[in-house]
């Protein structure tokens, strides 16, 4: 597996856990401010992924030549 790839992985692993983190709260009682925290790691997580998955796409397209305005704004969409 690419190092990319680990990378994406590695944060979405973080998301499931949070993820499962949150339903639990919810399921205990816990209280909104506590679940909305764990909300907002799962999309800073989220978030990190995209980036990277992003940044190694833009780099393709510029060593493959692709690099056009009509495919990065069909990838940014």
């Amino acid at each position: 597996m690419s190092e990319v790839r680990k990378a994406v992985s590695s944060r979405l692993a973080k998301v499931e856990g949070h993820v499962k983190s949150i339903k639990k709260m919810t399921d205990e009682g816990r209280s909104y401010e506590d679940i909305l925290l764990q909300m907002a790691a799962v999309r800073k997580a989220l978030q990190s992924a995209e980036k990277v998955i992003f940044s190694e796409q833009m780099k393709d397209m510029v060593v493959s030549g692709e690099f056009d305005q009509k495919r990065v704004d069909s990838f940014i969409k």
